[in-house]
């Protein structure tokens, strides 16, 4: 029985999926410092897709005005999120609407930039994926 729990926690250990169904909704508190939206972060904007969390879906929308639209899925767990986002540094923020605070069991404490790309930081202070814009093809 011991053996059998040792191998269960090295496996687990190592995937996502554990931590994400928390029996109560997570703390959201970004760790990039709260800013007001520049105008300039605009070039942020865009549609991106999670990459490198196995089992996990999510995609992301930061909007031109500084609102952004997030969702995440992974098994029966489905999460939904708006709010604002801001830039400050290396580091983008998000804040949800109050309204969706009670649902969310995992939600991105903070995106960190790198090249173009987003390397999420969850609320347990992991660093697990990258959210990234898709190339498009100029291929019909």
């Amino acid at each position: 029985m011991k053996l059998f729990m040792q191998i269960t926690v090295l496996l687990t250990s190592t995937m996502f999926i554990p931590v994400v169904f928390a029996e109560q909704p997570v703390t959201v508190q970004s760790s990039c410092p709260q800013s007001e939206f520049q105008s300039k972060d605009k070039t942020w904007s865009g549609h991106y897709y999670l990459s490198g969390v196995m089992e996990v879906g999510s995609e992301l929308l930061l909007e031109e005005n500084g609102h952004f639209k997030w969702m995440l899925a992974v098994g029966s767990l489905d999460q939904y999120a708006e709010g604002i986002w801001w830039r400050t540094g290396e580091c983008i923020g998000l804040k949800p609407e109050a309204k969706f605070l009670k649902q969310l069991q995992i939600f991105p404490s903070s995106l960190y930039l790198a090249d173009e790309k987003l390397k999420a930081v969850w609320a347990d202070g992991r660093e697990q994926g990258t959210y990234y814009r898709p190339k498009l093809s100029s291929n019909p």
